[in-house]
């Protein structure tokens, strides 16, 4: 071959190595290694790994199990591959189902994770380069029974009256048996005086252990048009959390609000006037009129009221509705109250100031002691002199 064609040629080749070797080289796994603790025989656990490509093509990735424990390991999803990207990262599931007569033990096994040919799937242009992880795995078999859990984003949304409330929760099984989410639920009036009721929910769906679930259903509650507060409690979890939702009457609009924080200096003084904001968020469809309604608190006892004008406030707009107060008594002060807006009222907030004595203060004490002190002196001066005189006019009288 002609050395002016086989020079440029041999370059080109050399590069397209290069730019493929380079590729493969930024294929990047999350883990590598994966642990599986407390397994029971015959149950079910379940990890993800996610692999990442830094390549703009779309590259295969293809993965299986290897060693003594390949047939108790699954993936999600169950195709041959998967496909990523360097905007689009790949999701893989391992699932571990160990059988039931697998003896009580510590496994260790494989899972390969390597790259198809890199490059445009819809190339015509191959490469035999191959990059491969190896995830190493860890399965320890028991056969004791867990049961625990993690519970939380409670919500009950807001209802017209008659229809069913919609209830919501996410619940993670972090034990190694099936799990049937449960929750009791004690609804309160708005003021969170009186009970108003007790109910009870069982989710119709089991979560497999290590997994976790979305639960979803509704509530037959019954209750009058109002608004109302709900502890939420998941008894195996061992988690609870107020929420507040609304009852409507027919073709009602849902208000939603949300006090954010009390905004105030930590520090002040005495007889300083103390400025105090807070800041409201209104969330809702439509404009809602919002007033901070509070008390100032010292050890237990409450020295002052606090009320802020009525502000309307635009759907999606935050607000710092302001209010002032000033003491003259050092100490540290405690400020909480709620918003309320449109016959709804917020979660209470409270934020701490702390007073001291004024510097001014200080020094009107220190001239009131002078003050005295020279009025001693003088005092004492004017005692001399008369002393001194009278003993002068009885020695003239002598003599």
């Amino acid at each position: 071959m002609d050395k002016k064609i086989f020079f440029p040629l041999a370059i080109i080749l050399v590069a397209l190595i290069a730019m493929h070797s380079s590729e493969a080289a930024l294929l990047g796994v999350n883990r590598a290694s994966l642990s599986y603790e407390d397994v029971l025989r015959g149950g079910y656990a379940e990890q993800g790994i996610v692999a990442t490509a830094g390549t703009p093509h779309d590259v295969q990735v293809f993965y299986e199990a290897r060693g003594e424990i390949a047939d108790w390991i699954s993936f999600e999803p169950g195709e041959e591959y998967i496909i990523v990207n360097e905007d689009n990262p790949g999701n893989l599931n391992v699932v571990v189902e160990p059988p039931s007569d697998a003896r009580v033990d510590v496994y260790e096994g494989k899972i390969v994770i390597m790259t198809g040919p890199l490059g445009e799937i819809t190339s015509t242009m191959g490469t035999n380069v191959v990059v491969a992880f190896e995830v190493d795995v860890t399965i320890n078999i028991t056969d004791t029974q867990i049961l625990t859990c993690t519970a939380g984003g409670f919500d009950i949304r807001d209802t017209e009256i008659n229809d069913p409330a919609a209830f919501s929760a996410r619940v993670r099984n972090t034990g190694n048996v099936r799990a049937r989410p449960s929750f009791e639920i004690e609804i309160y009036d708005q003021l969170q005086e009186n009970k108003v009721l007790d109910y009870e929910y069982t989710h119709n769906t089991d979560i497999l252990p290590t997994r976790s679930l979305d639960v979803e259903g509704n509530l037959n509650l019954e209750l009058d048009p109002g608004q109302y507060w709900a502890r939420i409690t998941e008894p195996v979890c061992g988690q609870s959390s107020m929420i507040t939702f609304s009852v409507l009457e027919r073709g009602g609009i849902s208000d939603v609000g949300e006090f954010i924080r009390i905004n105030n200096e930590p520090w002040a003084e005495t007889g300083e006037i103390i400025p105090v904001t807070a800041s409201f968020r209104n969330r809702g469809e439509r404009t809602v009129s919002a007033q901070f309604k509070g008390i100032v608190s010292k050890d237990g006892r409450i020295v002052e009221v606090l009320e802020s004008a009525v502000i309307d406030v635009p759907p999606g707009e935050l607000t710092d509705l302001e209010m002032f107060f000033s003491t003259d008594d050092p100490g540290q002060y405690k400020i909480s109250g709620r918003v309320h807006y449109n016959q709804k009222i917020t979660f209470e907030r409270g934020s701490i100031v702390n007073v001291n004595p004024s510097a001014g203060g200080d020094e009107e004490g220190f001239d009131l002691i002078l003050l005295l002190f020279v009025f001693v002196l003088l005092a004492s001066f004017v005692l001399v002199v008369l002393i001194v005189t009278k003993k002068t006019k009885s020695n003239s009288r002598i003599l």
